[in-house]
């Protein structure tokens, strides 16, 4: 029998909604083309806020100063035509910056977007792009699902 997810289940990563005068942070790493929330994989034995906090830090030099839980998906990449798919559970969380207008890096491409701005720009992964293009990312669906095509 052959399995499709990996042995040990999904990753976890934890991703942040910053916000800021009516615009969201987004970052682009050097070798990527598309942007993404700032945020990253929960390392084994670390608690999923001090994961946000060390990432959020890493890539904008800034401290969170509030973080509230928004949302989580289940997210599928396939890694190879002929691997097993990888799964990944994303946590979102509405995220305040100490000092938003400070915030730079060396690492990353920073970009604070407007509502209307993050209909120009390549956006990954398309399950979250979707909900924050359409502002359907919501408190009152804190939970999607990645659903097979």
């Amino acid at each position: 029998m052959t399995s499709t997810s990996p042995a040990l289940g999904p990753l976890v990563g934890a991703y942040g909604l910053v916000g800021h005068d009516e615009r969201l942070l987004l970052i682009r790493d050097r070798d990527a083309s598309a942007f993404r929330l700032p945020g990253g994989q929960v390392r084994p034995g670390e608690s999923i806020e001090d994961a946000l906090r060390r990432c959020v830090r890493a890539q904008t030099n800034i401290d969170l100063t509030y973080l509230d839980f928004c949302a989580a998906v289940e997210l599928r990449d396939h890694t190879s035509p002929t691997g097993p798919a990888l799964y990944e559970l994303a946590l979102l969380f509405d995220v305040t910056l100490a000092g938003p207008d400070a915030a730079r890096s060396s690492e990353h491409e920073l970009r604070w977007l407007t509502q209307s701005d993050l209909h120009q720009i390549e956006l990954r992964p398309a399950v979250i792009a979707e909900r924050l293009r359409s502002d359907a990312l919501t408190v009152e669906r804190p939970w999607w699902p990645h659903r097979s095509s």
